[in-house]
């Protein structure tokens, strides 16, 4: 019973030290870019993402205030969804449009759109001319 014991406190004390090492280390700052990165939203100008068109774009949503945008953004990257958030300014009034773009170059919009529809999300396709 002694030896289990003290076998245990070995292994415990071997998995705190290791777990300080890795935390002190290069470890807490790949977890703080983890964090940060699953904070942040991509706002994208629509006039810089001109230069990139993509073969579709569906778009979640459009907002005056960006916190809503990025809130709606942030839901849907949780799903997996790859999001973004688009500002482009009508009539003087700056609206933040919530998009998903493909993840990779030759990424189906058809598997997409039937997981959107089977979450019943209102969304709208836009092929390159509507982007």
């Amino acid at each position: 019973m002694k030896e289990r014991i003290i076998g245990l406190l070995t292994i415990a004390a071997a998995i705190v030290v290791l777990s300080f090492i890795y935390l002190k280390g290069d470890g807490l700052a790949e977890i703080e870019q983890r964090i940060e990165a699953r904070q942040s939203v991509t706002v994208e100008e629509a006039l810089i993402q001109a230069d990139l068109i993509y073969p579709w774009i569906i778009q979640l949503g459009a907002f005056q205030d960006l916190e809503d945008a990025k809130s709606l953004a942030k839901q849907f990257e949780r799903k997996g969804y790859n999001t973004y958030v688009s500002s482009k300014d009508f009539s003087g009034k700056k609206i933040f449009r919530v998009r998903i773009r493909p993840s990779f170059e030759d990424e189906e919009v058809d598997p997409i759109i039937k997981r959107l529809e089977r979450g019943d999300y209102e969304f709208q396709v836009l092929g390159k001319g509507q982007q």
